[in-house]
This record gives C-alpha cells, structure tokens and sequence, in this order.
C-alpha cells in the first residue's frame, strides 16, 4: 500500500487490525483531525472544544495530531478557495 499516505510505512497489510499498533493509533489521530476540520467548517464544534481535545490526547501523540490537525485545515481551506 505504497503511497497512503504521508505517516505510514509502504508495506502495510490491508487489513489493518494486522498493523502495528502505533499505526493504528496514527490513523484513529488522523481520521480523528479530519472529522474535528469537518465539524469546525460546518460549526459544530469550536476552536476551543478542538483545543481541549488536542489536550486531551496523550503527550506521546500530542504533537502528531495538532500536525494532522493543521494538514486537514489547509487541506479545508484549499477546497475552499
């Protein structure tokens, strides 16, 4: 699965419940940004209930999701223009 995405290893199995756990837990903080991107545009969520979120999330995997949370808004703000 070369090529899905920028975080993840080529090679992965398509099944996922094979992946190593850390990249499992990568893509749940990935699909996780782009649904909080989502429900900000459509204001359902604000900045503050996504920041409380972001701190929240594990030290260990803090800094990673604030990265796909700000790769979604651009992503977001692209389509936009």
């Amino acid at each position: 699965m070369a090529g899905q995405s920028d975080y993840l290893p080529p090679g992965l199995p398509h099944n996922r419940a094979k992946w190593p756990e850390e990249f499992q837990l990568k893509e749940h903080y990935d699909m996780r940004a782009a649904a909080l991107v989502r429900q900000l545009y459509d204001r359902k969520k604000s900045r503050f209930e996504i920041s409380a979120q972001l701190e929240a999330t594990p030290d260990s995997y803090r800094e990673f999701f604030r990265e796909r949370l700000n790769f979604w808004r651009e992503q977001k703000d692209k389509g936009e223009k």
